[in-house]
């Protein structure tokens, strides 16, 4: 019947199939040398730094410009666009943009033959495929008269809907590209020509020093900064200004951004914690050891959640959403450092930033009100700072703290669990006069709740302290000391098996060790046999 049941048919599938060749345009879209320029040439017009999601709106913006440019020059070349009720003429050119763009030449018309459906004429059209086709026209009464063409174009969604479509992976293609070139430069997340920056003379750098010196390294935020280097009052753009001394700062050693995003603030370097600028020894380790992804899931579960830097890759680490609330139980290690380790699960609640590889923070007793400063230090994934608040509130390695976020993205809430009872039994380390350490079961006072595995009290905390120096002079065998450690815990019960995290607890009172290195040796090794249910034996000596 003519093309109207052709027609008919390609109404369900035209629409589908364009839709997802558009779609795959922006999908795939690429940044190119001409996006670039344009960016460019827009905020040299504009001499306003811009974030790289303004500049990612701009350059769809410009995008949508183009192609709708592009697609008004395709339809005035392709002819008429097709619907079955309009009238042509032989010779006539007509475009189908929901048939792969396909335009064609009406060839002949004629008079339609089909009662039910009135009058109308049969187009005879050669497509510039080569094939001939024909179709209704002057026939009123069709639903494929409802369809808009051009709403089907590239150029039909807006930039917000595109940014909420592809936003992300837009701002990441357009974010490698700006890295890759030299025009522009960047400070965190904000791009501007560098020929245009205002130029800061080592005087102001020097009197920055001076500012920050003063107040014991920082932190000082930018505008705080400006105002004492009296700039916030020059004519200049204050944008521009303000992007040009982070750029300043940012260049010279002797400044570092210590700020959560979007926040610059600077503190001086040398001025920085000992603890920050060297990994306290009591959390240093030979590297990372991640969980294996052939682990059966309980135990994957098991070595998961003792929540171990060392167990995670740094895009398992960075890729978590945020959340109001942790909980984190404290190792040795970290207890004793007075630190916090950077894992998916405490990366929840700390705050992020652009550039910054230490960023200085504040916690605030949740019981006390009283705050103090701490520093995350994202290379190697710890938080630093809080010593004196875990023996201020009498906690143990095993003990729970609780951490929450406020409105303020560098000011953290923090308090201990609450505790279940005044004393409790539990595994007590005991230094002898040797160096040698005994574990027993004692009671003693609680200050907060605590995982019962990972708790170990420490009477003699300066006698520790000596195992460890003494200890970095030599190098231990990491299975002998396994072997020590289960030997000294099996003591503990009737049955003498050790379970995988008592014995990860212990160990690393010793000696800084990862979970799936503890795991290798214990099932590797002969001297030791697994029981089930993550209990570990001594083998007998036959």
């Amino acid at each position: 019947m003519y093309n109207l049941i052709i027609l008919d048919k390609l109404r369900g599938i035209m629409t589908g199939s364009t839709k997802k060749k558009h779609m795959d345009y922006w999908e795939r879209l690429e940044i190119k040398p001409n996006d670039l320029q344009y960016l460019s040439g827009h905020l040299f017009e504009t001499e306003e730094p811009l974030s790289i999601g303004d500049l990612t709106k701009v350059l769809i913006e410009y995008r949508l410009d183009q192609l709708k440019k592009a697609e008004t020059e395709r339809q005035e070349d392709a002819g008429t666009i097709y619907l079955p009720k309009e009238s042509f003429s032989p010779g006539d050119k007509i475009a189908f943009p929901e048939l792969d763009d396909l335009s064609g030449v009406i060839l002949e018309l004629r008079e339609g033959n089909n009662p039910s459906l009135g009058n109308f004429k049969v187009a005879k059209v050669e497509l510039e495929d080569g094939s001939i086709k024909e179709f209704a026209t002057d026939l009123e009464n069709h639903a494929i008269n409802q369809k808009n063409y051009q709403s089907t174009t590239l150029s039909e969604l807006d930039s917000a809907t595109l940014l909420k479509l592809y936003g992300k992976q837009f701002k990441s293609k357009l974010r490698n590209a700006l890295d890759e070139q030299n025009d522009l430069i960047r400070i965190g997340e904000t791009w501007f020509p560098r020929s245009l920056l205002i130029d800061l003379s080592p005087g102001h750098l020097n009197i920055a020093e001076a500012i920050l010196d003063s107040l014991s390294g920082g932190p000082i935020s930018i505008e705080e900064l400006m105002e004492q280097l009296e700039l916030a009052d020059t004519d200049e753009n204050r944008k521009l200004l303000e992007f040009s001394l982070n750029y300043a700062l940012q260049e010279d050693p002797r400044f570092d951004e210590v700020g959560t995003t979007r926040q610059f603030s600077w503190f001086l370097r040398r001025l920085e914690p000992d603890t920050v600028l060297e990994t306290p020894l009591y959390i240093r380790s030979d590297g990372p050891a991640y969980l294996d992804s052939d682990l059966d899931e309980n135990t994957f579960k098991l070595l998961s959640e003792l929540d171990d830097e060392l167990s995670f890759y740094p895009e398992e680490i960075n890729a978590v959403e945020p959340t109001d609330k942790i909980s984190v139980t404290l190792t040795y290690p970290h207890w004793r450092a007075g630190s916090l380790p950077v894992t998916p699960l405490t990366n929840q609640v700390l705050p992020s930033a652009l550039e910054s590889q230490n960023i200085r923070i504040e916690f605030i007793d949740q019981q006390t009100q009283n705050s103090f400063s701490a520093w995350v230090v994202r290379n190697h994934n710890y938080v630093i700072g809080l010593r004196d608040w875990y023996l201020e509130k009498n906690l143990i390695p095993g003990s729970i703290i609780e951490i929450s976020t406020t409105d303020d993205i560098g000011n953290m809430l923090i308090k201990p669990q609450k505790k279940r009872s005044n004393k409790e039994w539990i595994k007590t380390v005991l230094v002898g006069a040797d160096g040698g350490l005994v574990f027993a079961l004692l009671r003693q006072p609680i200050s907060a709740g605590f995982n019962e595995r990972m708790a170990i009290a420490i009477p003699d905390g300066a006698g520790l302290d000596e195992v460890w120096k003494t200890r970095q002079s030599k190098t231990y065998n990491l299975k002998t000391d396994i072997m020590r450690m289960m030997s000294e815990l099996s003591k503990l019960n009737n049955q003498r098996h050790v379970h995988f995290v008592d014995l990860y607890a212990a160990l690393n009172v010793i000696r800084r060790t990862a979970p799936m290195d503890l795991l290798n040796v214990l099932t590797s090794s002969e001297e030791f046999f697994h029981v089930g249910d993550n209990y570990y034996h001594i083998t007998e000596k036959s």
